[in-house]
């Protein structure tokens, strides 16, 4: 057990401190399904529409269908906690705190261009630009 700690902790802090590349991210083999499944079973989930609107706009950031993402969260919740976690799991934890982190950057940035008035002057020159045609 402490070994499996010590290499989710190496994973962890590795993902922490370096970007994946998209084709890293889109390269990922899928989880493995559980070992007891081998057959697949449709069933039917009633969702309120703000949370399926949300599910699929995860779904559409890393390119897989809604059925695909819902599969993929509901698998890891019910994970055997003694079994590895599959690398498409840690890649995409990864990748989601990789969007996270870039968004929370480009807010900063955009933040600090209003400060500076930047986004003023470059909204004046466009215009000025505009009107020159």
């Amino acid at each position: 057990m402490a070994d499996k700690d010590a290499g989710l902790k190496a994973v962890a802090e590795h993902y922490g401190t370096h970007e994946l590349t998209e084709d890293e991210i889109m390269s990922a083999e899928p989880a493995e399904p559980l070992a007891a499944e081998s057959v697949m079973i449709t069933t039917s989930l009633r969702l309120p529409e703000p949370v399926m609107d949300e599910v699929r706009r995860r779904a559409r950031e890393r390119g897989l269908k809604p059925t695909a993402i819902m599969r993929e969260w509901i698998e890891a919740a019910v994970a055997d906690l003694e079994q590895p976690v599959p690398p498409s799991v840690v890649i995409a934890a990864a990748a989601r705190y990789q969007l996270r982190e870039r968004a929370a950057r480009s807010a900063l940035h955009f933040e600090r261009a209003r400060h500076w008035e930047a986004v003023g002057q470059a909204e004046r020159l466009h215009q000025a630009e505009k009107a020159a045609r």
